[in-house]
């Protein structure tokens, strides 16, 4: 077995799905940009996602040069996802439905029956593709448990975030094997090299490692959560099934100079987003939290 063969079944069977029904793709990012090579038609069809959402799936489909239709997540109800409002958002030309979960800044969770139930209404009409980058982080079963259910279901994985492998570029499109075919009809070959490769099957060979490191995460998730909430500057903090926290903050930009102004880096919004008062927290290591929280117990609001 020739090492590429090797990697996509430890992939295969590290996601529970048959090595015919998934392919290696250089991250998640080229998997997103082979979707829409191989699904739309420029000028013609469009794709559906619902921001505040992950900004790579509206700049693959400007270079598409397809149309993008926002369906925004509920900011009253804690960023759900309102199936209603799709229904009336999406249009025929709408080849696919861009789902990402945990969702990226907001780290709140589709559940599995929702994505089962988008995948049923939207049955030869549209593909829906599940972006579980950050799947890792939660304690949900992932939609790659219902591939065999939908052909019309697509669940990108990738090895950048709970690995800490993002400058390794390697992940991987789940889907029927037929559609796996599809895609690589429009591969270039030998897109992975044989470093890639390496220390992609090296990062798969210490389960025991990987399960502590996630779960002292998600402890230390636990841990920060509480102590953002007792923070007198913080107006909300979301639920998280990511290794971010989002909070809400009118004090969010003076926030965000004062922690850089410390050497610790948040991510921040652009004033035309509808998150511009919040902020989006990565889980660090225990000393690194406690950083964050001494530094809010010595901020001192706008002055």
């Amino acid at each position: 077995m020739d090492a590429q063969n090797q990697l996509q079944e430890r992939l295969a069977n590290r996601y529970q799905v048959p090595p015919s029904a998934l392919l290696l793709t250089r991250g998640s990012d080229e998997g997103i940009d082979l979707l829409m090579r191989l699904f739309l038609q420029s000028g013609v069809d469009s794709i559906l996602q619902c921001p505040p959402t992950f900004s790579m799936y509206a700049f693959y489909a400007r270079l598409q040069q397809v149309t993008v239709i926002d369906c925004p997540l509920n900011d009253a109800d804690r960023f759900c996802l309102n199936i209603q409002s799709m229904h009336e958002q999406w249009q025929p030309n709408c080849k696919l439905i861009m789902l990402c979960r945990p969702n990226n800044p907001t780290a709140n969770l589709i559940e599995l029956e929702t994505v089962a139930q988008i995948c049923q209404y939207y049955q030869d009409r549209s593909m829906i593709v599940v972006d579980e980058a950050y799947i890792e982080f939660s304690d949900a079963m992932s939609a790659t448990h219902l591939v065999d259910q939908f052909d019309n279901l697509i669940v990108l994985r990738t090895l950048s975030k709970a690995y800490g492998l993002a400058g390794l570029r390697l992940g991987a499109v789940i889907a029927q094997p037929s559609m796996i075919s599809a895609l690589k009809t429009i591969v270039a070959p030998f897109t992975l090299s044989s470093a890639v490769i390496d220390l992609g099957i090296r990062a798969l060979q210490n389960d025991a490692w990987f399960e502590k490191a996630i779960q002292q995460i998600k402890t230390s998730r636990t841990q920060l959560m509480t102590g953002l909430q007792q923070s007198i500057w913080i107006e909300s903090v979301y639920p998280s099934d990511a290794n971010f926290i989002l909070i809400k903050t009118r004090f969010s930009n003076a926030l965000y100079i004062y922690l850089e102004s410390l050497g610790i880096a948040v991510r921040r919004f652009t004033q035309a987003s509808d998150l511009q008062q919040h902020l989006r927290i990565t889980i660090g290591s225990e000393a690194q939290n406690q950083r964050v929280l001494a530094a809010l117990e010595s901020f001192r609001g706008e002055q």
